[in-house]
């Protein structure tokens, strides 16, 4: 518990820091003067507006969130509160987003639509397609989409054709959410991203990971998450209800409880633990929100929006395609970089949408 008191308490502290730009060095990136050598985020906000967050009113958080994908809707003025940056803040940074595609060809036009919305320098950019033997015209959209999204100004965007899904055919991707295909399909996928990852990495600084088929995005996404300076960060994935609040979506993104971690300590170390088909004794991200905190830290984390320092990556840092202490994929990603010192973060107050 001390432990995990300690780092919500940096989630608000290490925004106190201001860090100033003071030149403008090669490929017009800004240098500072700070302890690391890149140029690091300016932040604006004060030590009063971070520490009181008493008079707003937020939602409780659930003991556990069990069966409940409900996430109630809070004011504009605590989203603003927990959400805003200025427009200068964490543009500095080498990019690179990576989005695994599959029978996808619908979702690619809406897939260029949110890159050009997303306010950050396209020159820092880069993005790759890693398309997996899909059985429409995923791939042939995908260069034509690459070609669009070049004369946006990205650095580099590019498509790699994976075909090693002879394993897996079409009638259970149509039932990928079923329990009895979680670990294969769930492997299947680390492979995807593993591939992809090792074949469009070069230079940069933060991986993105952006599922093809989100809705909607903020369009200072990139920003918030690189705001956190953490190794490992997620979103929060909701899909839109008529109640205001949302639902989770995306249910792999979580922190443990006394009692979730007690259950698997009896669970054989060979048994998949997955999210979202028997009421959850841990806590979904998003109703982390009563905590009050910017950013808080979580246990598991899901795909649809998440960012990792490349670091991490280039030193190991993989989505196991194999059970890493009862999980895999993105859950065992998480595990994996808790086990290697990481830090792991969640962003209740930033929503994106899914489809």
């Amino acid at each position: 518990m001390l432990t995990v008191f300690m780092i919500m308490i940096s989630c608000s502290l290490f925004s106190l820091k201001t860090y100033r730009y003071l030149t403008t060095g090669p490929n017009n990136r800004s240098t500072a003067m700070v302890p690391d050598k890149r140029a690091q985020c300016e932040y604006h906000r004060t030590e009063a507006l971070m520490n009181n967050a008493s008079h707003l009113e937020l939602p409780p958080v659930p003991k556990y969130s069990l069966r409940n994908d409900r996430v109630e809707p809070v004011s504009l003025e605590v989203t603003r509160f927990f959400t805003t940056l200025t427009r200068s803040v964490c543009r500095d940074f080498l990019v690179l987003i990576l989005s695994p595609i599959h029978n996808s060809e619908g979702d690619l036009e809406n897939y260029v639509k949110l890159i050009y919305s997303l306010d950050y320098p396209r020159h820092q950019l880069s993005l790759a397609f890693g398309e997996d033997n899909s059985h429409d015209g995923t791939l042939v959209k995908a260069r034509s989409v690459v070609e669009k999204l070049k004369t946006m100004g990205l650095r580099r965007a590019e498509v790699f054709h994976f075909n090693f899904s002879d394993d897996w055919d079409s009638d259970s991707w149509m039932k990928e959410h079923a329990y009895s295909n979680q670990l294969k399909r769930r492997s299947h996928l680390a492979r995807a991203r593993n591939l992809l990852l090792k074949s469009a990495l070069k230079d940069e600084e933060y991986v993105l990971w952006i599922d093809s088929d989100i809705k909607s995005i903020p369009p200072d996404l990139i920003q918030q998450m690189v705001y956190v300076r953490g190794d490992v960060v997620t979103a929060s994935c909701l899909v839109a209800d008529n109640g205001g609040g949302g639902r989770i979506y995306d249910k792999n993104s979580w922190r443990e409880t006394e009692l979730s971690r007690k259950r698997q300590e009896s669970l054989p170390l060979d048994e998949l633990v997955v999210e979202g088909y028997v009421p959850s004794v841990r806590q979904y991200l998003p109703h982390l929100r009563g905590e009050g905190r910017r950013c808080v830290p979580v246990d598991g984390v899901g795909g649809c929006a998440l960012m990792i320092k490349a670091e991490c990556h280039r030193k190991g840092l993989i989505f196991p395609e194999t059970l890493f202490e009862r999980h895999i994929e993105t859950e065992g990603l998480a595990k994996m970089a808790k086990h290697m010192g990481y830090s792991v973060y969640g962003l209740p107050f930033v929503n994106v949408f899914h489809s």
